[in-house]
């Protein structure tokens, strides 16, 4: 019998670091989906034989209840971060939880005097969590382990441009600033 008291996440962290350790015997989804686990006998000939028999075992009753999965967290990575946010408040029911200012549809009950949070509202808990979650393992592959170099590179450029546009505003801003001082007459002092 299988007991599941709390909502949980796994989550396989340090994806950043993935490509120090070698190649990866498979694709990332494949270590994340925990689908088929017969692909890995291969793989544990080559281990301990201590622990072949548990590990065999294990892998049964992963592929038999089919309830393990994991997500992806490289810290670096912002949108890495903010997937595993998603899957929490998805897992934990958090998303369930309509935004405080988010107009009701019609149909849905209205009750003004109790806190948003204890209103019922059909429409956000069939509507949040029911669509897919953007972000997928291939990106993360593709970010992490494949092309890991291109993908910094891009990154670094976008960052430049992201300060110099910020640059530029501030200097507009100055330039519109001392404008606006010259026409009032007054004089910054030295």
């Amino acid at each position: 019998m299988l007991h599941l008291e709390l909502p949980h996440v796994n989550v396989l962290s340090k994806v950043d670091l993935i490509a120090q350790y070698g190649d990866l015997d498979f694709n990332l989804n494949f270590y994340t989906e925990v689908q088929d686990l017969s692909y890995l006998e291969n793989a544990l000939n080559t281990s301990s034989p201590r622990y072949t028999a548990l590990t065999k075992e294990l892998c049964s009753v992963i592929e038999d209840y089919g309830l393990v999965e994991f997500e992806t967290l490289a810290v670096e990575d912002k949108a890495s971060m903010l997937h595993l946010t998603r899957a929490i408040d998805r897992a934990t029911g958090y998303v369930f939880v309509p935004p405080h200012d988010a107009p009701a549809p019609e149909g849905t009950l209205e009750a003004s005097s109790v806190p948003t949070s204890m209103r019922p509202n059909t429409f956000s808990l069939f509507s949040s969590a029911a669509g897919p979650m953007a972000g997928s393992v291939g990106d993360v592959q593709e970010r992490w382990v494949d092309a890991r170099e291109q993908w910094d590179a891009f990154e670094r450029k976008e960052w430049r441009q992201e300060g110099e546009m910020i640059r530029e505003a501030r200097e507009r801003e100055k330039a519109i600033q001392g404008e606006q001082r010259g026409k009032s007459g007054i004089r910054e002092r030295k």
